[in-house]
């Protein structure tokens, strides 16, 4: 009996991984093509690695499920930037007072992100998923605009740049979760 139990244990965790494999392959590649996700190189890769690595991912049962992994893991990476940002400042490793500034202005950003994407999360949280999706479109604003200050009128180079790169790939994953995530709901509800 104790073999039975022991057995329906590892192959309920057996076919629990496949469904959030296949989920997340699936999701990935979908966002990959997506607007936006079409547009950035390696985007499936990151998704697929980003969530896989997740070892919540490995309990997903459904989209909604996986939004919320997204939305997690955008909300971590957003966090690492924006402490690598602090400590560029408060350590003074930045070229030049104008440097200071727009990484000081970069803080801002990121902040009114993190608050989109932890509000997001909340309303992912609570299976409100068009209210999600809107705001982590909110959330992908900060990145661009700071990456924007950065440019070759005030010839100064983000310390940051490679990040912020990858940063905007980390927080469109969840919000095009969130829009699919939407559109399952409402089939369901037909």
């Amino acid at each position: 009996m104790m073999y039975l139990i022991v057995f329906a244990f590892l192959f309920d965790g057996c076919t629990t991984n496949k469904v959030a494999d296949s989920l997340i392959q699936k999701s990935c590649k979908k966002a990959s093509k997506f607007p936006g996700g079409n547009m950035i190189p390696d985007f499936e890769k990151v998704c697929l690695a980003s969530l896989k690595e997740n070892p919540k991912s490995q309990k997903v049962r459904n989209l909604g499920d996986l939004t919320i992994v997204g939305a997690n893991n955008a909300i971590s990476n957003l966090t690492n930037v924006k402490r690598m940002v602090e400590k560029i400042i408060k350590e003074r490793k930045y070229k030049n007072s104008l440097t200071k500034r727009l990484l000081e202005e970069c803080l801002k950003l990121y902040s009114n992100s993190y608050k989109a994407l932890t509000l997001g999360l909340n309303y992912a949280k609570m299976q409100k998923f068009d209210k999600a999706s809107d705001e982590f479109m909110n959330a992908e604003d900060g990145p661009p605009f700071c990456g924007l200050k950065f440019n070759g009128d005030n010839q100064q180079i983000s310390p940051v740049k490679e990040e912020n790169i990858f940063l905007i790939t980390m927080l469109q994953i969840p919000d095009f979760l969130a829009w699919e995530a939407k559109y399952e709901q409402e089939g369901r509800n037909k």
